[in-house]
């Protein structure tokens, strides 16, 4: 019953839920927090849940890994705030090649 819940809940999820928080809280420009929130509502559904998850309780789970880069190293390393770092694992499943070569290209091979 519970990922029956956890899945309407994300079906529910929408740009409308995203946007207010994200200028209140997080200082995005309004027009800027809707295209992020754009994103994020269209996200690949293994970085999306982990969003919503982290949105809704606040705990990160710092081991999502796509193409090989986790979520924690992209903000530890990269200095990437979350919601920056969960973009990029979405950008990372839709365009490995591209988001490698800018995310760290010193380390494409990683």
């Amino acid at each position: 019953m519970s990922h029956v819940t956890n899945q309407v809940k994300l079906a529910l999820f929408s740009i409308a839920d995203l946007t207010p928080r994200l200028v209140a809280e997080f200082g995005y420009p309004p027009d800027r927090a809707e295209s992020v929130a754009n994103r994020l509502v269209k996200a690949n559904p293994a970085v999306k849940s982990a969003f919503w998850n982290w949105w809704q309780s606040g705990v990160l789970d710092e081991t999502l890994t796509v193409e090989g880069y986790t979520l924690g190293w992209l903000m530890r390393e990269r200095g990437m705030k979350p919601v920056a770092a969960f973009l990029a694992l979405d950008w990372l499943s839709r365009e490995p090649q591209a988001a490698k070569a800018t995310i760290a290209p010193q380390v494409l091979a990683k």
